[in-house]
């Protein structure tokens, strides 16, 4: 590198050339991701508290827009350890949510290794920015498959794919149908009537016995009672 007007070569040389005619991080410059993991080595409680966070707002969006399907605002039937609970009732929305975030940290690697040219410093390029931007990115991407997941799962419940139950209410309610689990909260049970087509929110206390019948849609000979004390029929 030539020598600035009046400097010497020292002095001007904030980026070591390469052969290949690319161009080396400084030494002094951080990268969004030295920037995480110091931030994660320094404050790890904190760090893991708000990884958890992001991974229990990926796994109740994706209860509330399956649900949604269903016409039903699981919001409203929640209380606050659903929340915290999300990630542990719908484990399989933890890789909606690493994956994501795994091909950002391979890409912010590759970019890292080499730099085709300087990066001037301006207020809006800076690491902690661009590891904000990286986290926000890799959130959006998650909340995008959560709900494509989230999509798949309604329409194949129904279709009358799921878990039939034998559900036994202790209010005197009964139906000759058997259910569907969409799922539970605390304090209430979320089912769907394939034949009528309508999705029933029925409270915790008002259960008294609910059986989940294991047997394939399509497995013939297996007798399920119904709800209600009704005489058993064959699963379809």
């Amino acid at each position: 590198m030539s020598p600035r007007p009046g400097g010497d070569v020292s002095n001007s040389s904030e980026f070591a050339i390469m052969g290949s005619g690319e161009f080396r991080r400084p030494p002094g410059e951080a990268s969004a991701l030295a920037v995480a993991i110091r931030f994660l080595r320094e404050h790890t409680g904190q760090a893991i508290l708000l990884i958890y966070l992001a991974i229990a707002v990926i796994s109740r969006l994706d209860d509330v827009w399956f649900y949604q399907r269903f016409r039903v605002n699981i919001l409203s039937y929640s209380d606050p350890q659903d929340f915290l609970l999300a990630p542990m009732r719908n484990p399989i929305t933890l890789f909606f949510f690493v994956i994501p975030a795994a091909v950002l940290i391979v890409v912010s690697l590759i970019a890292n290794s080499r730099i085709r040219a300087p990066r001037m410093p301006s207020r809006w390029n800076t690491p902690q920015i661009r590891l904000v931007a990286g986290a926000s990115l890799a959130i959006l991407a998650s909340a995008i498959i959560t709900k494509m997941h989230a999509d798949a799962r309604a329409d194949r419940v129904r279709a009358g794919a799921g878990r039939h139950v034998a559900f036994t209410r202790n209010d005197g309610v009964s139906y000759g149908e058997q259910p569907l689990l969409l799922g539970s909260t605390g304090k209430f049970f979320f089912l769907f009537y394939e034949k009528r087509r309508v999705a029933e929110i029925v409270p915790v206390e008002n259960t008294a016995l609910m059986t989940v019948d294991l047997h394939r849609k399509n497995d013939p000979g297996t007798a399920v009672p119904t709800v209600g004390g009704s005489t058993p029929r064959l699963s379809p």
